[in-house]
Formats: structure tokens, C-alpha cells, sequence
């Protein structure tokens, strides 16, 4: 398949837009598995950040699913936009505090899901994912949004799950903001995420519902009250 080169100027809804077409020309078809984002990105000629928002809109508007630890698929062609439509538009008007009380109320239900479905194994993987990380790495940010990735497939539950994964590209932009200039704060998540999943080890509900409340309310401290006020950008 050929993808067409995007100029610099163009934004994420004109990349989506582009791969529709693409999709309703039939050079996509339902079941093709789509490059990986870094090779897709420099296909397209633009950055991992555009091409991860034009994902997210593409999975809204039901184009693609997204399935953890396999890849990117074009789906059967949507009979209708106007809920998904109606998604976007909601995000677009929500703000980054919106986001944050969205996750406070699912991510409960995430480590609640983990406690009882996890198996011991699956635990240790995590575990051992928070121990390969280095707090002053400059990927620090990333390994953040595969936490809470990896955490919500500790629950078993495909929605969950593919939910966390609509919006991680926002849990991405959220940590940015929060680690900016603030070494100490990176070294903070770390020890937060490995709270999170000692309580989940211990099969203890309340003290992970209490750590990962914790951890939401350590991030809204660390954002100022400009970017909590923010309203999401999907461009």
C-alpha cells in the first residue's frame, strides 16, 4: 500500500481525513493491519504526535481498532458517525480536569477489575516493566501512559482497555506537562506506579483503589491551574 506524503502544515484531522479516503477508495480494506506509528509517521511524513491524534480520531469515528500487543486494523466501513462524531466534539470541549475526573472514576474500577482477574504472573510482568524503567530517562513520560495501558489490561476488560487507549495519547500530554522542568516529579510517578501495583499484588481492593486516587490527585497538583483549565486539543 502507498501512503501519500503530508506537509508539515497539515494537522491531524486532515491526516485522518486522508486515510479515510484512503479506506473508502478500498487502498485500505477492513482487516488490513496498519504499519507501526514510527513507520507509518515517516511514511506520512509527519510526527509520531499528529499521527497518534489522527488515530484517536480515526478510532472514534470507528475506522480502526487498536488492540494491545498486536496492532493497528482497519475495521468494516461505519454506517453512521453522529455518536462518534458526538465523542470528538465532547472531548473537544472537555478540559484536561474533565479528562483526570473521567479517569479518578474508571481507573477505580481498573485496579478493582485487577485485583480479582490478574493473575500473579501477569503482576510480576508489570512489575518487572517498572523496575526496567529509569526515573531521569527521557521516556519517562511514555512508560507513564504504558502503566496505565498494561494496568487496564490487568482487568481483563476489552472496553476498559481500549478506552485507556483512545485517550493515552492525552495521559501522554498530561505527563509531559507534569514532568516539565520537574526531575523529582518523574522520580514521584515511579514510586506511585510501583504503589499501585504492590496493592494489587496483595490482592488488597481498597489500598489500590486508595493509591491510584493518590497518584490522580499528585498529577492534578503538579499541573497549574492554566493547563487544568485547558480544553483538549484534538486539532
Amino acid at each position: 500500500m502507498d501512503f501519500k506524503t503530508v506537509k508539515s502544515v497539515n494537522l491531524s484531522d486532515q491526516v485522518a481525513q486522508d486515510i479515510i479516503m484512503m479506506v473508502e477508495k478500498g487502498e485500505l480494506k477492513p482487516g488490513d493491519k496498519l504499519p507501526t506509528e514510527t513507520v507509518l509517521a515517516e511514511k506520512l511524513g509527519i510526527s509520531r504526535g499528529i499521527l497518534r491524534e489522527a488515530l484517536m480520531i480515526l478510532q472514534y469515528k470507528g475506522y480502526i481498532s487498536r488492540k494491545p500487543k498486536d496492532g493497528t486494523y482497519i475495521r468494516e466501513l461505519p454506517e453512521s458517525n453522529s455518536i462518534n462524531d458526538s465523542l470528538i466534539n465532547s472531548f473537544k470541549q472537555a478540559t484536561y480536569k474533565d479528562l483526570i475526573e473521567m479517569r479518578e472514576a474508571l481507573e477505580q474500577k481498573i485496579v478493582e477489575l485487577a485485583v480479582k482477574n490478574a493473575t500473579d504472573r501477569d503482576i510480576e510482568e508489570v512489575e518487572a516493566f517498572l523496575e526496567s524503567i529509569d526515573s531521569n530517562g527521557e521516556k519517562n513520560s511514555m512508560s507513564d501512559h504504558d502503566f496505565h495501558l498494561r494496568l487496564a489490561q490487568l482487568s481483563k476488560n476489552i472496553l476498559l482497555t481500549n478506552f485507556i487507549d483512545i485517550y493515552y495519547d492525552l495521559i501522554c500530554e498530561l505527563g509531559e506537562s507534569s514532568f516539565k522542568n520537574n526531575e523529582k516529579r518523574k522520580a514521584e510517578v515511579l514510586e506511585e506506579h510501583k504503589k499501585i501495583i504492590s496493592a494489587i499484588k496483595a490482592r488488597n481492593v481498597e489500598e489500590a483503589k486508595k493509591e491510584i486516587l493518590r497518584h490522580l490527585n499528585m498529577v492534578k497538583k503538579s499541573l497549574d491551574s492554566i493547563t487544568m483549565n485547558k480544553s483538549i486539543d484534538l486539532k
